[in-house]
């Protein structure tokens, strides 16, 4: 197991040191900065034992006065500054995260700055090159970020049906229970038993943004809440939300109290088709859906189809608004949003309406990005044949003016009406703008973190 060596970087330096009159310092310090000794925990300006006076470390560049610069010379010269030669100690404290790594690790070795941060937790994925020093980087982290005490590596890939991961602690304590604040709300969690991605805080509170109080949430794969609970106490909507994974929903109802959300927030713990089943069979007229288990969300939009198809509710359900997270893939002849449209259109057996909403969340490799599409669910007639047929029924979705897909969403010019339902909610695609987000929640002392969030408009 490979040990950071802390002892490497103990070491004594000679500089060039000045005695300042109190009253310049100030000046000094403005107008020569840069020519000031700098490295994390050490002062460049000290007392001497003359009060009225202090010294200033030079930058260890100016090795002699020769070398410093005439400006600088001219500042001593009219000001009768005293220049002393002093050694100055230095340690392991006083170098930076990227100053460790590139004195420990081989030169073709690159050094990880991409982390993710959960609370008190760090995690960051090594690369293979990377994994014969994996202890040395995580000891780098864990000292060099104050409020962190845990730093760990993805082991594999996530492969669970709860999406969860193998986790291997590099520095720091084994306490995996995060608390964050997110987007008002306060989530406490294992992070080690449930799916968490700060990186989508910015995308959460993105959708929670087109709710309307009066809206009534279904969240079919709901996590920790991440959805649920800024939609409930933001924008005082009523939730059901809903949860597989076991540990999810204990931390989910733990979460809901501790915001003091019980009272909006119906918590369940089935399969995300009976669970929407169950929300029909009770009549519970949901307005809006969130779908965010993005490799197999699609598939799960058949429950929708066979809900209209086959439902004998009276009267019945009017159609909600689908907000769905999928992965798709892109090739040289293909295109991220008609490929997405497609793929929900071979689920659901009907057309999308053409007031959707569909733009790239992030990407999440090479040629893949996680792309989010909202659309009113169309209302099916009954047609025979299987429900998984390939014929594409006749939907009573009319609109008045129809608008022609290129390479982005479509926005109709006119407001689009559907005979079967008298519902009032409208796709809100006022935040649909191209847009650059950085995770400033997410920032450490030495390292730096952007998730770029790339929307494409409609």
């Amino acid at each position: 197991m490979n040990v950071l060596n802390k002892e490497v970087f103990n070491q004594t330096k000679k500089v060039l040191g000045l005695i300042v009159s109190n009253k310049l310092v100030n000046g000094f310090s403005k107008q020569f900065k840069s020519y000031m000794f700098q490295c994390p925990k050490f002062k460049p300006i000290v007392s001497t034992e003359n009060n009225d006076t202090k010294m200033i470390y030079l930058i260890d560049t100016l090795k002699k006065e020769t070398d410093i610069p005439d400006q600088l010379k001219t500042f001593i010269k009219e000001n009768d500054i005293k220049i002393i030669e002093k050694d100055v100690a230095l340690n392991y404290n006083n170098f930076s995260y990227e100053q460790v790594l590139k004195t420990l690790l081989p030169k073709d070795i690159g050094i990880p700055f991409s982390f993710e941060r959960i609370g008190h937790i760090i995690h960051i994925n090594l690369k293979d090159e990377q994994l014969p020093y994996k202890y040395i980087i995580g000891q780098a982290i864990l000292d060099k970020n104050i409020q962190v005490k845990t730093v760990l590596n993805k082991v594999g890939e996530i492969d669970t049906v709860f999406r969860t991961f193998k986790i291997e602690i590099l520095a720091g304590e084994p306490d995996l229970v995060a608390e964050i604040k997110e987007n008002e709300c306060i989530f406490k969690f294992n992070f080690e038993e449930v799916y968490w991605n700060s990186r989508l805080q910015y995308e959460h509170m993105e959708l929670v943004n087109t709710f309307k109080k009066e809206d009534i949430i279904c969240d079919m794969f709901a996590g920790v809440g991440p959805f649920a609970l800024p939609a409930a106490k933001i924008k005082k909507c009523k939730v059901y939300a809903n949860d597989l994974n076991p540990s999810s929903v204990k931390y989910m109802k733990e979460n809901a109290k501790n915001n003091h959300l019980e009272s909006k927030i119906d918590i369940s713990n089935l399969d995300a088709r009976d669970f929407v089943k169950s929300l029909v069979d009770k009549s519970i007229p949901f307005t809006q859906v969130i779908m965010n288990l993005p490799s197999t969300s699609i598939e799960f939009l058949d429950v929708f189809r066979d809900i209209f198809l086959h439902s004998t509710i009276s009267p019945p359900i009017p159609p909600p608004i689908i907000n769905c997270y999928t992965f798709t893939k892109l090739d040289e002849s293909s295109n991220l949003i008609q490929d997405t449209i497609k793929n929900v259109e071979d689920i659901i057996g009907a057309k999308v309406p053409s007031d959707y909403v569909c733009y790239e969340v992030r990407d999440v490799a090479p040629k893949k990005s996680m792309m989010r599409i909202s659309f009113k669910m169309p209302t099916i007639l009954p047609y025979i044949g299987s429900s998984t047929t390939s014929t594409t029924p006749t939907t009573t979705t009319t609109t008045t003016t129809t608008t022609t897909t290129t390479t982005s969403s479509t926005k109709p010019t006119e407001e689009q009406t559907t005979t079967t339902s008298n519902t009032t909610n409208n796709l809100d695609d006022k935040n649909s703008k191209k847009r650059n987000s950085t995770e400033d929640s997410n920032e450490c002392n030495e390292i730096d973190s952007i998730d770029t969030n790339k929307k494409l408009k409609n």
